[in-house]
């Protein structure tokens, strides 16, 4: 975690009522796993995962829900299952009520540092 804006990060999760926080606190943590050398900022007043300079998305929390920014299309494979919870052409949206799935997260994660990777 990097420039100095853990402490924002970590103030924003903390600014949410407890079920959203920890789901969001879950997602960051999913992130992490996915990719251990994932960096984090905060911008656009919300957190951002990096992969070097580039982001991998933005997460922004919101009352029922926490949205990924931007999700580029995908696969074929891992689009079909991104579909039901595409919110915009670029926003993958995750409902609170819903189950949360994490480990479709980590596959995005890991096929957008593939997709950087392969820019370099």
């Amino acid at each position: 975690m990097t420039d100095g804006k853990l402490a924002d990060i970590d103030r924003y999760i903390a600014s949410f009522p407890p079920d959203a926080a920890f789901i969001l606190e879950r997602l960051r943590e999913t992130v992490h796993a996915a990719a251990p050398g994932i960096t984090e900022s905060f911008k656009y007043d919300m957190p951002v995962f990096l992969w070097g300079d580039s982001h991998v998305f933005y997460v922004g929390g919101w009352k029922k829900h926490v949205g990924l920014y931007p999700v580029y299309p995908q696969a074929p494979d891992l689009e079909a299952e991104l579909a039901p919870l595409r919110a915009g052409k670029d926003t993958v949206r995750l409902v609170y009520s819903k189950p949360i799935p994490y480990p479709l997260v980590a596959r995005l994660v890991k096929a957008r540092i593939k997709e950087l990777k392969a820019r370099r």
